[in-house]
């Protein structure tokens, strides 16, 4: 037996899928690795929310394919630690954090995410910037109009690009994997009063930062982001109900 928060959904909120199209499938792809690919960019994104359940047979609707390959999909995302079975009716549902996996989730990510970040002034970026000045000021556009989709979806894109430029695929691996976990708590810690102005402020020096090739400047930007986020994000799981869990 386990204790495990749960996550209080509402009805007005728009579920995950909403924002999902169908694949267009590719030569020489298995449609297996589309789905497990879309479905892991779209957690990443901020898609889901904590608790929130995934049906296979809406996925496959939604994404317009044969049920076996997202039964295969999801299995792996389950493998990964992106999804876990709840309850005595074993539904896969997105992963609901205790205060403690919170923090470990915080300290990993400073490290290897502030590590990353520093690698990245080591490289030559040029083509990077003009997609992470994209991002950035796509992020800005959302966070004035309240766009949460569209700020979590640069977010993301945000970040990965930066640690894309370090140029070590093994190091992006690790932090991506961290992410597929953290991306549907971050939607929850936007919600938080003053969220967009202090994020968007850590993403202005992370920026500047960048353009002026100052390592340790980016490191504390990048780090100062994900703190801020995780101090909103136990703000909100402290005042989740915390019932048993019928999972072993």
């Amino acid at each position: 037996m386990s204790e495990r928060n749960t996550y209080p959904t509402h009805d007005h909120e728009t579920d995950g899928w909403s924002r999902m199209r169908p694949l267009t499938l590719q030569e020489g792809v298995t449609a297996q690795s589309l789905i497990y690919a879309a479905l892991r960019e779209a957690l990443m994104s901020g898609y889901f929310r904590p608790g929130e359940e995934i049906s296979l047979r809406k996925a496959a609707h939604v994404l317009g394919t044969s049920v076996t390959p997202v039964r295969e999909a999801l299995r792996q995302l389950q493998s990964d630690g992106a999804l876990e079975v709840f309850g005595g009716n074993r539904v896969l549902r997105v992963p609901i954090p205790t205060e403690a996996e919170l923090t470990d989730i915080r300290d990993i990510r400073v490290n290897l995410e502030g590590f990353a970040a520093a690698q990245a002034v080591n490289q030559d970026i040029p083509p990077q910037m003009r997609l992470i000045t994209n991002a950035y000021d796509l992020m800005q556009r959302a966070s004035d109009s309240g766009d949460v989709d569209m700020y979590l979806e640069n977010n993301w894109r945000f970040h990965s690009l930066i640690y894309h430029a370090a140029g070590r695929p093994v190091l992006l691996s690790l932090i991506e994997a961290m992410w597929v976990r953290v991306g549907p708590l971050i939607r929850l810690a936007v919600t938080k009063p003053l969220h967009f102005d202090r994020s968007m402020d850590s993403h202005r020096w992370a920026l500047d930062a960048l353009r002026a090739g100052n390592a340790d400047a980016l490191r504390a930007a990048i780090v100062r982001d994900i703190t801020d986020a995780a101090n909103d994000l136990q703000q909100t799981v402290h005042g989740w109900k915390t019932p048993q869990s019928h999972t072993a």
